[in-house]
């Protein structure tokens, strides 16, 4: 597969490969979502399922809107254009914001009810619980701002590992403004698995450092890799394993999921515009959960998500 030139995406400004054999489309699963034994055969499979329509268009979008009154509200928006355009204004230096989907009522519909459950309870084939904490993004425009390659395991893997991510675009995301890319075949990378894999962000070397440092949460686990994430550079990545970085141009309705051992990141935004997405998590009720991120006010990586170690 070939790009035009003017949709070739960038990682931190750099030309990504997007060669036959370095780049190619996320595989459409739709055609089996009511088989629940063939989905599951594809996750194990591709370490993805990628869902194009899933959820209701208009409620995703309705999301949107009430996400982009928040920002307005919090002067993350230029005021100089419409709030539909969704223009950052300089107040916004870091667009993970997920203090604005609390009480996010639209966003909830979206994530938490109707397809989405729906879809997860005949995928996992029993009663579903969600984590209660969102990951909202509104990625910003530049070469700054890509996600940087990663397992989610390493942040959320306390409970089941049996724990899948939904990234949900809330607006139409063609591959020029930095959609999620997931490295095929990354889900079997067993040495990667059994090391960086392994980590906990939130563990600290209680031997290591100050008791205060650790009771506060201002030093964590030294072992760790880069704050989590397992490279900065993903184009280097790609090349080190010689697999391929997998995309698609996402529309509003669309659910890219995605298990707990599946490397994945963004690419560069080069609209005007914020990216709006959303991560959630979901596994079966009856497995072990990850305390940091359920309940009205969940600790996530702060001081109460802390466990000390001796290292």
């Amino acid at each position: 597969m070939q790009l035009e030139l003017d949709a070739m995406p960038t990682y931190l400004g750099k030309k990504m490969d997007v060669s036959p054999s370095a780049f190619g489309e996320l595989r459409v699963s739709t055609d089996i979502a009511a088989d629940p034994a063939a989905l599951r055969s594809r996750l194990a499979e591709d370490g993805y399922l990628f869902l194009p329509g899933l959820l209701d268009r208009s409620d995703v979008l309705a999301a949107r809107e009430e996400t982009l009154r928040r920002l307005e509200i919090a002067g993350y928006l230029d005021p100089a254009y419409s709030v539909t355009e969704a223009i950052p204004s300089a107040v916004l230096a870091d667009g993970f914001i997920p203090q604005l989907a609390v009480g996010n009522e639209s966003l909830k519909k979206v994530v938490f009810d109707g397809p989405m459950i729906e879809f997860y309870e005949r995928l996992l084939g029993g009663p579903v619980l969600h984590f209660d904490f969102v990951w909202l993004r509104a990625k910003l425009p530049g070469v700054t701002d890509a996600t940087r390659p990663h397992y989610d395991v390493v942040f959320m893997g306390r409970g089941t590992k049996r724990l899948y991510t939904s990234w949900t675009p809330l607006e139409d995301v063609p591959r020029e403004k930095g959609g999620l890319m997931i490295l095929e075949g990354s889900h079997r990378l067993e040495d990667v698995k059994r090391t960086y894999g392994q980590l906990d962000v939130d563990t600290v070397c209680v031997n290591r450092h100050e008791p205060k440092d650790a009771q506060s949460g201002d030093r964590q686990w030294e072992t760790r890799v880069n704050g989590g994430i397992y490279a900065d550079d993903a184009l280097a990545l790609r090349e080190n394993f010689g697999l391929r970085w997998l995309t698609a141009d996402f529309r509003a309705g669309d659910v890219l999921l995605f298990g707990m051992f599946t490397m994945h990141a963004s690419s560069d935004n080069h609209s005007r515009s914020l990216r709006l997405s959303a991560d959630s998590r979901y596994q079966l009720a009856s497995e072990p959960v990850d305390e940091r991120w359920i309940g009205e006010n969940p600790p996530g990586h702060g001081p109460g998500g802390k466990r000390g170690m001796i290292c």
